[in-house]
């Protein structure tokens, strides 16, 4: 056999080889750095206010792909009323080792929330899930784009077809840009007691968009917290415009529209132009519950009051401005309820 004849037979097996020894290299050491990474986390801040805890993890996915699998898992937040936390049984981390730098997240099965409220009492939501996945990309400032969907929920408060949260820095890097929506979603009878709504709500849908974008590079990049960023937006005269939301009960819907602000005692602050469809259905609803149009007893009696002196027009539709002012959340002219602040 020709020498050359030999070169293009091993030729391409040791290029082969080469490119799989490589391989294997970048693999090893990017699952290095990451094991540490994580190792490091643990029990600690991953970044200002968020706390990281796993029992253990395993990492696999040679020689492409970075895939951890955390046994109870946990998140923790810190907040002005005390601390707020999510624990999964388990959750799976998948990255690559080449191309852009995206994570993907994904957990089922039981899990808990807790939170505490403005008194500073702790509640506890345990609930299991379908499948919930999330996927965060990042940019040049940070984080640009994160995607959370979770499919089927079921806790003692609510059950949940789907939920889906999107969020994105826009393409001329002057707003987040948030796309969210709500499907199928059952209150339980203490949630839904009172209600002039009802307990079933088919559909949430929202389209807006927060300016300037630049108040939240810091914790895009994982240097300040959600709530520090929140201020900084506040005091860069930040505002949120709802595009389009919309919500959908049992013979109720409302399509609206406005814009948002949070005030100096970091409460909302600004409105949203709602158009009610299926009126009569909701005061037929009061008939039958002996629910009075009335100030600070919800949004049902107040949507009612303004029903009352309003009417609907050619097209059924009743005008509502869901308005949000100095402490008070109001359709139209009458009060609903107490407004409390966010932070």
């Amino acid at each position: 056999m020709k020498y050359s004849s030999r070169f293009f037979l091993y030729a391409p097996l040791a290029l082969f080889l080469a490119l799989a020894g490589g391989a294997s290299i970048v693999w090893w050491r990017e699952a290095s750095a990451l094991s540490a990474r994580l190792d490091a986390m643990n029990g600690h801040e991953a970044m200002p206010g968020v706390t990281l805890h796993f029992k253990s993890k395993t990492v696999s996915g040679f020689p492409f792909n970075l895939d951890v699998v955390f046994e109870d898992f946990g998140i923790e937040i810190a907040t002005a009323h005390g601390p707020s936390s999510w624990r999964a049984e388990k959750v799976a981390l998948h990255a690559l080792t080449y191309g852009r730098e995206e994570m993907i997240f994904e957990a089922a099965g039981r899990q808990a929330v807790t939170w505490h409220d403005l008194k500073k009492q702790q509640h506890i939501l345990p609930f299991e899930i379908g499948n919930l996945r999330a996927d965060a990309i990042r940019g040049e400032r940070g984080v640009s784009r994160v995607d959370i969907v979770l499919v089927g929920m079921d806790s003692p408060a609510l059950t949940l077809g789907k939920a889906e949260i999107h969020a994105r820095v826009a393409p001329d890097g002057r707003a987040v840009e948030i796309a969210s929506a709500l499907d199928a979603v059952q209150l339980s009878p203490r949630l839904a007691a009172g209600s002039l709504f009802g307990p079933d709500i088919r559909q949430v849908r929202l389209n807006a968009s927060a300016a300037p974008s630049t108040a939240f590079d810091g914790f895009r990049a994982g240097k300040t917290d959600g709530i520090s960023a929140l201020e900084t937006w506040r005091k860069a005269d930040g505002a949120l415009t709802v595009g389009d939301v919309e919500l959908s009960w049992d013979g109720v819907s409302a399509k609206g529209q406005g814009s948002l602000v949070l005030d100096d005692r970091h409460a909302v602050q600004g409105l949203i132009d709602f158009k009610v469809a299926g009126i009569q259905t909701l005061l037929d609803k009061a008939s039958r519950a002996h629910v009075q149009a009335d100030q600070f007893h919800g949004i049902g009696p107040a949507l009612l009051a303004r029903a009352a002196k309003a009417g609907a027009n050619d097209a059924g539709l009743v005008g509502a401005v869901l308005a949000f002012h100095s402490g008070v959340v109001s359709v139209g002219d009458t009060n609903a309820t107490d407004e409390e602040p966010l932070y």
